[in-house]
């Protein structure tokens, strides 16, 4: 068949031919920022001084949040980091994209982990005899892969070195989390446009997430810990915040079903109730964690005064962290202070449901150090936390306050800038 245009005849029959090449899709989001070479030279070398303190020859590295920080890429690989020497980035998937996200030099396709000890020993000049793997998250048919890999090695954890190396942050890595703080804090500004009466706890809270996503929220929320997971946060209303669970956190919420058992559920936001916005923000991989109470209606005074316990608590941990202040002193102190409030029942949650910390550090993961709980761990310059002094009233729900502090030399710099008020909605 054949259709003629002026004096051109086309045969329709046959494939036209393409006039415009189409570009695939950069494997890179043009307006990521990747992570610089002078950041992860110094995170390599921070690993490599502790290897060498540790008599340890070398160090592999495998889970997700720890690649990222070590070479600027999540692409399936073993980073084999020698004691001395150049760190190398060994691909399975996909190595044409970590080239491309990693500022590493070394970087080697790899076939299977089968080719790993040969591609070691050719690289580094033979296999190490001391290994540094990460046992603190490593499933143990992993831990069994190495042990076959590497039959002559003996392996060590360096779980907790690394995660005592990432409890300082750089100020590239304080940026990162200044950015997720504002998705954190621009979400929360239109949260009084978005809730209303009628909406169930799901309807709202997937409005909340849209403009979270739209802002640059990248939907995942990392948590070190086993068995502990997230989806963004949890925006509870009136009794709902009252649902404990299996989370380490002070609330909960019932969620859709058992499989999940944490979070919104379907229930309708009443005039009367008040919405606990507790939102994760992650931004290029960093995390902010923040808190804010919205009300249709009146408070109850019960609520209300706790609330006020709350921003006291936080201005006395506040007033007293300073680098050298231990964990414990700032937990202790809080308990202390709730006690005298004569609300020692429900901080931090209520009966079976409470939990043993007002802070926990944040960063790459939900749960990093420090966590501010009955540990001797001193602040230090460049430690990031979120602390967040929180009630839980049985009947009532819950409230309370959380925002991201930066230890700087002579105290904490808040990182989530807004204002602490309830704040009245219709």
């Amino acid at each position: 068949m054949s259709v003629t245009f002026g004096d051109r005849a086309t045969d329709l029959s046959r494939p036209m031919p393409r006039t415009d090449a189409v570009q695939p899709p950069p494997l890179v989001e043009p307006r990521a920022t990747l992570v610089p070479a002078t950041e992860v030279a110094g995170r390599v070398a921070g690993l490599q001084a502790g290897l060498s303190a540790r008599g340890l020859e070398a160090a592999v590295i495998v889970q997700n949040a720890d690649l990222y920080y070590f070479s600027g890429t999540v692409q399936r690989s073993f980073l084999y980091v020698p004691a001395v020497g150049e760190a190398t980035l060994f691909v399975r998937k996909l190595a044409e994209r970590a080239r491309l996200e990693t500022p590493l030099a070394g970087i080697v396709e790899l076939g299977s982990p089968r080719d790993l000890p040969g591609l070691v020993a050719e690289r580094c000049g033979a296999l190490p005899r001391r290994v540094g793997l990460e046992l603190d998250v490593l499933p143990v048919v992993e831990y069994r892969r190495f042990e076959k890999l590497f039959p002559e090695a003996v392996f060590e954890d360096v779980g907790d070195d690394i995660v005592r190396q990432r409890a300082v942050k750089s100020a590239w890595e304080v940026e990162r989390i200044r950015a997720a703080a504002a998705i954190a804090v621009e979400v929360c500004e239109l949260v009084p446009g978005i809730l209303r009466e009628g909406l169930t706890e799901a309807e709202f809270a997937g409005l909340v997430e849209a403009e979270a996503r739209r802002l640059g929220h990248e939907g995942i929320i990392r948590m070190r810990a086993f068995n502990q997971e997230m989806f963004y946060g949890q925006l509870l209303t009136g009794v709902s915040g009252t649902a404990a669970s299996y989370l380490d956190t002070p609330l909960a919420g019932t969620g859709f079903s058992p499989a999940v058992a944490q979070g919104v559920s379907f229930k309708p936001i009443r005039r009367g109730d008040h919405v606990v916005f507790d939102l994760v923000a992650v931004r290029e991989g960093y995390i902010a964690d923040f808190t804010r109470i919205f009300a249709l209606g009146e408070l109850p005074g019960e609520l209300r005064r706790a609330y006020e316990a709350a921003l006291r608590i936080e201005a006395a941990v506040v007033a007293a962290a300073r680098p050298g202040v231990t964990c414990r002193a700032l937990y202790e102190l809080a308990v202390a202070a709730a006690a005298d409030e004569g609300l020692a029942a429900s901080f931090m949650g209520h009966g079976a449901g409470q939990v043993r910390f007002i802070g926990h550090g944040v960063g790459l993961e939900l749960d990093e150090l420090p966590v501010l709980t009955t540990s001797d761990l001193e602040l230090a310059e460049g430690m990031v936390f979120a602390l967040e002094p929180k009630f839980v009233l049985p009947g009532l729900g819950a409230i309370g306050v959380e925002n991201t502090w930066l230890v700087s030399a002579t105290g904490l710099s808040l990182v989530t800038e807004a204002p602490e008020h309830i704040r009245q909605v219709g």
